[in-house]
């Protein structure tokens, strides 16, 4: 992934943790919201979070998620 991408991916990243994120389950919670579901199919192809469908799309961070979480800023 080159620079660009990984600044986008970051701007994601952070956007969906300050909107998705879900402290008690540490989750990221679509809410059903299209753009919160894309957002976590989008992290996911990247591998910064797994999906996990139960009625609508949720995620949890990986490793890889939890490290790019921490360059932003």
């Amino acid at each position: 992934m080159d620079n660009r991408e990984k600044r986008l991916l970051a701007a994601l990243a952070a956007m969906a943790y300050q909107y998705l994120h879900r402290q008690k389950e540490d989750i990221l919670d679509s809410d059903a919201m299209d753009a919160g579901e894309h957002a976590i199919l989008v992290l996911a192809e990247y591998g910064m979070v797994e999906v996990d469908q139960r009625g609508r799309i949720l995620g949890r961070w990986t490793n890889a998620g939890r490290e790019l979480l921490k360059t932003r800023g």
